[in-house]
This record gives C-alpha cells, structure tokens and sequence, in this order.
C-alpha cells in the first residue's frame, strides 16, 4: 500500500512566523514605522534573504543602515523568540506513521534548522528556499520538492498563505490552506486517517 504523502509550510505551519511581531519590536526600536520598514525589506532584500542570494549577515547589516542606532544583538535575540513551535510541530512523530512528511519553506535554513532538529528523523525531505535558490510561490522550488517524492499522487499540501498554494494545484497536489485557528491540524489528522 502506498502511503500518504503530506507537504508543510514551515512558518505559520509549524513554527510561529517571526512577522509582524518581530518587524513591530525592530521598527520601534529603530524609530521607523512598521509599514515603511516591511515595504523596504519587500523592495531591497525579501527575495535575496529567502532564496540565500544574500547571507544572514546583509540581512542584519540591511536592518542596521534603515537606523545607525538598532542594536542588531537585541534584534536577532527578538527573532530567535517569535521563532517558537506550533500546535503542529508536536504532531510530526504520529503523522510519520501514516505519510512521509515533506517540509517546504521560505526561510533561512540558518534560523529554522536547528529549530527543526527534534523532529528531522521523522521527515523524509527538508526543502528551505535558502539553500533551494528559489522561493515560493515560483514552480521551481515545488518542482525540487516533488522530485523527493517517490509516488506523484496523493499529496497533500498545507501552507498559510493563499498566494502559496496556486502553484501546488498547478502540480495537481491537494492543498489545505492553515488558518490562524489551527482547524487543518483535524483536517490533516482526518485525511490520515482516511488514508489508512
């Protein structure tokens, strides 16, 4: 019998997303509005930083030129403490007993791998856009996951943004849009079981 194949998000998924809490911590440390400085990272570094054409360090120098006064220190000790587990992440271990589990995240594999570490023996693939060179939503980091899959039907993807999941369908894999309530987390654990 094949087994399922379930692809996640990683921030907002399993992970709590360091925005917009982190970004409201810095720009009021830096004295800047929160709008005007996510609009600059958008502009200047979003996609740079998330597909590891930038290091970490051009992130953290970046946030130091939008105010000479930001202690980065302070700044990077606020991001490790939005970075925090999710309802979700402590289901892992059960879920690997009914699908192969895939992981596919815009992130910076220096941030969230170390995060990911009690759980990684129960993942069949980790796929972060840092080391990929691509992000979603472009196909091509999609594609990457889909070649570490060993059967193309049945999968299932769940993602907490919507611009994120066009391009699955695209793939004709299932999607669950992760809402703020953690409703999926039953969804997921119902298909799962179904599966059996």
């Amino acid at each position: 019998m094949s087994r399922s194949q379930l692809v996640l998000d990683v921030g907002g998924v399993l992970l709590s997303n360091f925005t917009p809490e982190f970004w409201e911590e810095v720009a009021g440390r830096a004295n800047v509005s929160f709008d005007t400085l996510r609009t600059a990272f958008k502009r200047d570094l979003r996609e740079d930083l998330w597909t590891g054409r930038v290091d970490e360090q051009t992130f953290w120098r970046w946030l130091e030129e939008q105010d000479l006064g930001l202690d980065t220190q302070l700044a990077q000790v606020g991001m490790s403490n939005h970075l925090k587990p999710l309802p979700a992440f402590y289901r892992i271990p059960a879920w690997s007993s009914y699908a192969d589990i895939h992981l596919l995240s815009n992130h910076r594999h220096e941030w969230i791998a170390p995060l990911l570490e009690p759980i990684r023996s129960h993942l069949a693939s980790v796929t972060i856009s840092s080391e990929a060179g691509c992000c979603k939503p472009d196909l091509s980091i999609y594609r990457l996951v889909s070649s570490q899959i060993k059967q193309a039907a049945g999968i299932l993807f769940v993602d907490d943004a919507e611009r994120n999941l066009k391009a699955a369908r695209e793939l004709e894999w299932e999607t669950l849009l992760a809402d703020r309530d953690g409703v999926w987390v039953e969804q997921v654990e119902e298909r799962l079981r179904d599966a059996v």
